[in-house]
């Protein structure tokens, strides 16, 4: 077999099958003879000796060194084949999408991550939010929401109840969700999420850490997953101002609805209306759930809001 595959000459295969076999290092015209003799010794096929004789090293340690080194740079040669794939797809991004080359790249910093949400999200036909129990409103970008619901963008968010336990988000989120944000309730929201027009999405770096930090991503695939996470979750939510109920209310819930609000303790409630304790606190259980509210404090609020008080 030819030894070309290593890096051999076939002149320099001579030469060292020559020397192998104890013979002398003498075909061809001497310089070239030279040039291989130089070439086998790079290779460490060849040594001389205290003569100054050129002897062949032996196979199985020589040609087994020669093989081993010629396995690592071809792996490695095939590592940068491999990334290549990877430019391959920056290229294809770079002429779809100019302005977008990183798949995923991380933001830090509360202000630069606003930032470069906000520069999708002012252009953006859609947009798809989950947040966390540590929400807060953001009355600073009220007028810069307002303005894109007016102008048509579709917006979705997901919130969990115990969010709005905090009655000035509660307030918030309800200006929002009639502008045109719509808001639906889960127990609970699971992952952080903004995803602009289902080609990117941001995430937190640290799951649950807020905005401080994220990583925008880009890649099709992910961002896919994420779209029909949510998409998910929605169909499950619950509207944040649901339809009132179809039956008028009797006249004991209407009494509870009214107490609710104005009665400081359940117990000074039940004795106004004549009945135990256990008995208004079912009536104010059931309420909350047609309400479909996290608490007393919202249930009033919406109660209020669908003229049910």
């Amino acid at each position: 077999m030819s030894l070309s595959s290593l890096g051999l000459t076939a002149l320099d295969e001579t030469v060292y099958r020559a020397l192998l076999s104890g013979g002398e290092a003498t075909a061809g015209d001497p310089d070239s003879v030279r040039a291989a003799l130089e070439r086998l010794v790079a290779l460490e096929l060849v040594q001389f000796d205290a003569d100054g004789r050129p002897v062949a090293v032996e196979p199985e340690i020589g040609i087994s060194r020669l093989i081993r080194r010629r396995l690592l740079e071809t792996s490695a040669e095939q590592r940068r084949i491999a990334a290549a794939w990877e430019t391959l797809h920056m290229l294809n991004a770079r002429r779809r999408e100019p302005d977008r080359v990183v798949v995923i790249e991380r933001i830090d910093g509360a202000d630069q991550v606003d930032e470069r949400i906000w520069s999708l999200a002012r252009d953006a036909q859609e947009v798809l939010t989950v947040h966390s129990d540590q929400r807060r409103p953001r009355t600073d970008m009220l007028p810069t929401y307002l303005q894109r619901l007016g102008e048509g963008v579709r917006w979705r968010t997901i919130v969990s109840r115990k969010s709005l336990l905090d009655l000035e988000l509660l307030e918030y989120s309800i200006t929002l969700h009639r502008a045109g944000d719509h808001h639906r309730l889960v127990d609970d929201a699971g992952q952080q999420m903004v995803i602009v027009d289902r080609s990117v999405a941001f995430v937190p770096t640290v799951p649950g850490e807020g905005y401080c930090s994220v990583l925008m991503i880009s890649q099709a695939g992910a961002v896919a997953t994420m779209v029909n996470l949510f998409e998910r979750v929605w169909a499950h939510a619950v509207d944040l101002e649901p339809q009132p109920a179809p039956v008028t209310l009797a006249p004991r819930e209407r009494q509870v609805l009214h107490l609710l609000s104005s009665a400081d303790k359940d117990e000074i409630a039940a004795r106004e209306l004549g009945i135990s304790l256990r008995t208004y606190r079912r009536h104010v259980a059931d309420l909350l759930d047609r309400l479909g509210a996290a608490n007393r404090f919202q249930a009033a609020l919406l109660a209020k809001q669908q003229g049910w008080i």
